[in-house]
């Protein structure tokens, strides 16, 4: 039954994963990996100009995300390769951006299996966890972008069955480390670092297990391969960098801490484990944590603080694949607490296979290792909220402030806390069924219509510039350059100035309003599910025309 069943689940996430991937337009981050990959094509190296045009998502940093020679140094590029890649087989469409980063998130359900088929967990665990990826909107739909959000994915489940192999002594163990972890590298800077913690931690705590000769080769190597990419890339001397004071990484840790439960793998699950093993305790403990998350001020980042040494003493008291797991999701909060530059949770990405090797163990213990039951618990877990939610909502009702913190990480604190009981793979499967909505294909229609070749959008350029070829115009070069198309997105107010300024020139009598009716979204295709409005109203957009 057990190999039946795991090739329905990977057929399952496969159809979920590949189903309608070309729809909608790439949004803006999504078409700056799209329009780097058109770079490599045209010149073998993923440039800051396309056409003689620069693209840039964010033009005040414009400066720093390149080197003397016009290549673009941000990020490291596998990302930008493996969309090229794509292109050149199957042509610049939507569709070729997405899937390589699909097929990379079907590998990891893949491997995923493969990471709990040797392991000593309860039996139905692999099962188990794989289906809450598999029925996980987060996971999907940030599987589903143009972005390095399921390579961070494929990489941690790289990196835990290396690391497995290192420390059995297996043939070709150090090898694997070593390039698993250069796959995380040229992926995703933080995804890297956060590996290195994870690692580290798991090798001091084993002592002297992690003294033999293969262990030194591994990580010789990995920093000998490593460095020359960390200089070249000059990740240590760039503006964007962020390491935030203990005050506002704590608000973040907040942020990600409430996320996780109602996106990832719901709090009621470990609660109900500890409830099993008579750790009575521990719930009402856990529930005055939350209730001190989800408050503002001085004890709920006392509260946070303190829900991060939780996860750590889980890591400690864990062993094996466990443990790599409880400290793999300690450094992601950790590192990214303190340098993402908001806590959105796709960054959480690289998390998402470790918390559900926790969840399938914590549903398969409470199934008492019966197929149907665990099943059926992972199935639920993703089905409906319910089990985040409700701690989440009786937390709040106890604790919530009367006015959320003027920040975004406050506003995404105040969504989480105002989140209702809803299904998010209903909503999912009914957004496939319809076809996934967008505006930017409603603006490249009316651009295909009357023609014109540049555009300004301060959220949306790069999109513009892949779905209908209008090279942006940015906000600096407004004064001397007067573009074909304004788009304006509900973001501009909350630049005073900025938005000023537009409203003037496109109420001037140079531009004329374009009726088009397209879905109303904050954007095109933001896969956070915290945010995504799987179905959307349409009304007009904030389009102008410049008058011939």
């Amino acid at each position: 039954m057990t190999r039946p069943l795991r090739a329905g689940l990977l057929v399952l996430g496969a159809g979920l994963l590949l189903f309608r991937l070309g729809r909608p337009a790439l949004w803006q981050d999504e078409a700056e990996t799209a329009l780097r990959a058109a770079s490599i094509q045209q010149t073998g190296l993923p440039r800051m100009s396309l056409d003689g045009v620069l693209v840039t998502a964010q033009p005040s940093l414009s400066k720093s995300e390149g080197n003397a020679d016009g290549v673009w140094t941000w990020n490291t590029w596998l990302p930008a390769y493996m969309t090229s890649l794509s292109f050149f087989v199957l042509g610049q469409t939507p569709f070729a951006a997405r899937l390589p980063f699909a097929l990379a998130a079907l590998l990891t359900l893949w491997l995923f299996l493969r990471l709990s088929r040797d392991d000593a967990g309860p039996p139905w665990a692999a099962e188990s966890g794989v289906l809450l990826l598999v029925l996980s909107p987060a996971f999907l739909l940030f599987a589903r972008q143009s972005r390095y959000y399921a390579l961070t994915a494929l990489g941690s489940v790289l990196v835990f069955l290396a690391w497995r192999r290192l420390l059995a002594g297996a043939k070709g163990g150090a090898v694997l480390v070593v390039l698993s972890l250069q796959f995380l590298l040229h992926s995703s800077f933080a995804a890297f670092a956060i590996a290195g913690l994870a690692l580290a931690a798991d090798a001091a705590l084993r002592g002297r297990e992690c003294l033999a000769k293969r262990f030194a080769v591994a990580a010789l190597a990995t920093a000998a391969l490593s460095l020359p990419a960390f200089w070249y890339f000059r990740v240590w001397d760039r503006p964007g960098n962020h390491l935030y004071a203990p005050v506002e990484a704590f608000e973040f840790l907040k942020t990600f801490l409430l996320w996780l439960p109602l996106f990832a793998v719901p709090a009621l699950l470990p609660a109900a484990v500890a409830v099993k093993r008579r750790s009575w305790w521990l719930v009402p403990a856990g529930f005055v944590l939350l209730c001190g998350i989800v408050s503002e001020g001085a004890l709920s980042r006392i509260a946070a603080a303190l829900g991060f040494l939780w996860i750590v003493a889980c890591a400690l008291r864990a062993r094996d694949t466990a443990r790599l797991a409880w400290l793999w999701l300690a450094a992601t909060l950790g590192l990214l607490s303190f340098s993402a530059a908001e806590p959105y949770g796709r960054y959480l990405m690289g998390a998402l296979p470790a918390l559900a090797y926790l969840g399938g163990r914590w549903i398969s213990e409470l199934a008492g290792g019966r197929a149907a039951p665990a099943l059926a618990l992972a199935a639920a877990c993703g089905a409906v909220n319910w089990a985040g939610w409700l701690p989440l909502k009786a937390a709040a009702l106890v604790a919530a402030p009367a006015e959320p913190v003027a920040s975004v990480s406050g506003m995404m604190r105040q969504r989480l806390r105002d989140a209702g009981p809803r299904s998010d793979l209903a909503r999912f499967l009914g957004e496939l069924a319809r076809g996934p909505e967008g505006y930017i294909e409603a603006v490249a229609l009316a651009v295909g219509e009357s023609g014109g070749e540049t555009a300004y959008s301060d959220a949306d350029n790069l999109s513009l510039m892949f779905a209908a070829g209008l090279k942006p115009v940015y906000r600096e070069e407004l004064e001397f350059l007067k573009p074909d198309w304004l788009l304006i997105s509900p973001w501009l107010r909350l630049d005073p100035q900025a938005s000023i300024e537009l409203a003037a020139l496109a109420t001037s009598p140079a531009y004329e309003p374009v009726l088009v009716s397209a879905p109303r979204l904050l954007w095109q295709n933001n896969p956070d599910p915290l945010f995504r409005d799987f179905a959307p109203k349409a009304g007009p957009l904030a389009l102008f025309r410049r008058r011939r």
